[in-house]
């Protein structure tokens, strides 16, 4: 679920004009996320009068959830930026207790030997001096600023930012792939099911060719199984040779019947009545009138191939 704290950002920026215009414009872009409470910014301009601004720039430092270190070779220059400001945010992110987002406003050599492997902004790390209009600058870096808010906001906001990524890459593909295969199928059936042709002569409907397809198709679906049928009884009638007839034994036992638990008249032990005809009547093992809950097998001979 997403938190209802409110992040606090820290622009870090240099004092030239041209420098502080700029942060004026990012502010402006993400002034939507200000007025919902997503955001509070804090630059050095905020300072009221009496208070000493270096222990004011300390406090939001180290306090800050977001430090934006607004680049350009006057922020780099400035000692005071490079041996306090600089060192004590990647210290906060190195720590992971804060976000440090460089933001290029103008072309500086070899930057990246300061920040290392931190992702700047504008996209494609390319100074704000570079875009025209600097507003789609500015866009791209409100839009960083945005999904960086909403990462430490919401827990769930880098699976759905996969899943979005995803679905811009899968749409796209799935769509063309799509439309490749309507042509391809509104094509074949286009050739497949045109209108019949007619002798000059005779005018004699002809069957189109699709439609002899798809009812051969639809005959042999329906024939397959009574061919396999078909099939199986050739070649089991086959297999039965006249040596494998002579040597199948033909005659098997099937179990019909349970002893019950009382002998009811009758004694323990006495001989059972043979039947007259075995063949039609079942056998008795053993031959004699059994314990309660002894075992008595009840055996009736039948023909295995019936």
């Amino acid at each position: 679920m997403p938190s209802t704290k409110v992040i606090e950002l820290f622009y870090c920026c240099s004092d030239s004009e041209q420098d502080e215009q700029m942060r004026q414009k990012l502010e402006d872009h993400l002034s939507i996320l200000k007025r919902q409470n997503v955001i509070a910014g804090w630059h050095k301009g905020m300072i009221s009068p009496g208070k000493e601004w270096e222990s004011e720039i300390d406090t939001h430092l180290k306090s800050a959830d977001i430090i934006l270190l607004l680049i350009s070779s006057d922020f780099i220059a400035s000692d005071y930026y490079w041996e306090v400001v600089i060192k004590q945010a990647l210290q906060r992110h190195k720590a992971k207790q804060a976000r440090v987002i460089p933001v290029l406003l103008r072309p500086y050599d070899n930057w990246k030997k300061i920040f290392g492997n931190l992702k700047a902004l504008p996209k494609g790390e390319r100074p704000v001096t570079r875009w025209k209009p600097y507003d789609e600058a500015f866009r791209s870096i409100a839009e960083g600023i945005r999904e960086t808010v909403e990462e430490i906001t919401d827990p769930a906001f880098p699976i759905r930012k996969s899943f979005k990524q995803i679905r811009e890459v899968v749409l796209p593909v799935g769509k063309f792939i799509g439309n490749i295969l309507i042509n391809m199928v509104s094509t074949t059936f286009s050739l497949l099911f045109r209108s019949s042709r007619i002798y000059r002569g005779r005018r004699t409907k002809i069957i189109p060719f699709g439609q002899f397809l798809v009812i051969t198709v639809l005959s042999v679906i329906f024939l397959i199984p009574h061919i396999s049928n078909l099939l199986e009884k050739r070649v089991s009638r086959h297999n039965v040779t006249p040596q494998s007839r002579k040597t199948v034994n033909s005659t098997g036992w099937i179990w019909i019947g349970i002893t019950k638990n009382n002998s009811s008249q009758v004694s323990v032990g006495e001989s059972l009545i043979k039947p007259s005809n075995s063949k039609l009547l079942p056998s008795i093992e053993p031959p004699v009138i059994p314990s309660p809950g002894a075992i008595v097998t009840v055996k009736y001979k039948v023909n295995l191939r019936k």
